[in-house]
């Protein structure tokens, strides 16, 4: 189905959370991973993400599985892979630019 809300706050307090890490290798992670754009068969609607079963191979912590066999994925925590592999971008990029100069 389709959930629509004008604002969606996941906690992420501090406070609730242990054992912090930075996510690593981030770059590497993303590259492993497919973006696809696809229809749902249910409705043909188009639509855009990844496939659970790819993701599974490569993070399989952020995919769960039904008692049907179906998998989700845990988009909120793909982005943490998302903005380190920018953040690690970025510094490949500024160390590049030192080297040109």
């Amino acid at each position: 189905g389709t959930l629509t809300v004008t604002n969606l706050n996941s906690q992420s307090d501090a406070s609730l959370k242990g054992n912090v890490e930075t996510v690593t290798n981030a770059v590497n992670t993303v590259q492993q991973l497919k973006g696809v754009s696809f229809n749902w068969l249910g409705t043909g609607s188009k639509s855009y993400g990844v496939i659970a079963q790819d993701v599974e191979k490569v993070i399989p912590e952020i995919v769960s599985t039904d008692s049907n066999g179906i998998k989700a994925v845990n988009y909120q925590a793909l982005s943490a892979f998302l903005i380190e592999s920018i953040k690690e971008l970025k510094a490949e990029i500024e160390s590049l630019k030192q080297q040109i100069k």
